[in-house]
């Protein structure tokens, strides 16, 4: 296997090394090469940490968290990247029962501390955290649509942080999801006429947590249909009518389609193909 190049030492690089690397380590996820993608990570840190620029290399914790999603579950080895992560950023491991949490740990706390707990068993602190990583979110309008996800998915049993939500914490722990807290708020913050369109009813859902099931899959469905570029714009999507959603659609989608053939783009990917020989090797950048 050939040595990762190092970019570091290069000045004529030096604005573009996070920018390269990234579109490399995106380009190995998609072909699958989660080993690869891991063994990479760890030597761009060791090339930034040799430059004194350790912090130049915070992107790669992400990726390779990513791998471990796409890969081989190893829950305990995602923790060990948290630490890593924890270390470079605050110069120490976060101490989870004395560190006060801002909104600035938010996305962390969704997408990376608390499902890693929950793959690792720790079901009562995860779920600590899980809640109030969404209750950061939870004191501006619509917060309920944007974080749905994080509350619920109808994943029985998750394998991957991805897939990890508040219901699994509850089911883990044999708790009614009624019990959280912010579980009337969370209801009452939904428009009405997303229960109008579903087809679910507010006050049955506020007292029954298995009518998540139907209101989410109705939600996915319509979004499925909808979403022709792919991008969207929240809940929009699903309450503006057919015909303007769809027009939306289409700009976008034409957009996106510009911008696959824009010249400037073709020549970064060529760029970074010969800074990195073993994309030849991968499939086409999408």
């Amino acid at each position: 296997m050939q040595p990762v190049p190092d970019l570091f030492g290069d000045p004529n690089n030096r604005n573009d090394v996070e920018l390269y690397y990234s579109v490399y380590l995106i380009q190995l996820l998609r072909a699958r090469r989660t080993r690869r993608v891991v063994e990479a990570c760890r030597s761009i840190r060791r090339y930034a940490k040799n430059y004194g620029r350790p912090k130049d290399a915070i992107f790669t914790f992400p990726l390779e968290m990513d791998a471990y999603n796409r890969g081989k579950q190893n829950a305990a080895a995602m923790w060990r990247v948290l630490q890593s992560w924890d270390r470079m950023v605050l110069g120490r491991s976060i101490k989870f029962t004395k560190h006060r949490w801002s909104t600035k740990d938010a996305h962390r706390v969704l997408f990376f501390y608390a499902p890693v707990l929950y793959l690792r068993g720790h079901y009562r602190l995860g779920c600590e955290l899980l809640e109030k990583g969404i209750k950061m979110h939870s004191r501006k309008k619509g917060w309920s649509f944007e974080l749905l996800w994080h509350v619920y998915k109808p994943l029985r049993r998750p394998s991957r942080t991805y897939d990890v939500a508040l219901i699994h914490f509850y089911r883990a722990l044999r708790q009614d999801v009624r019990e959280w807290e912010l579980w009337a708020d969370f209801v009452d913050d939904f428009p009405a006429k997303l229960f109008r369109l579903s087809g679910v009813n507010r006050d049955d859902l506020r007292g029954d947590p298995a009518l998540l099931n139907p209101f989410f899959q109705w939600i996915c469905n319509e979004r499925n249909r909808r979403l022709l570029s792919g991008t969207t714009e929240g809940v929009k999507d699903l309450l503006d009518d057919d015909a303007e959603v769809k027009r939306r659609q289409t700009i976008v989608a034409k957009k996106i389609a510009a911008l696959r053939n824009d010249p400037k783009r073709l020549g970064l990917e060529e760029e970074i193909k010969r800074a990195f020989p073993e994309l030849a090797n991968l499939n086409p950048m999408a």
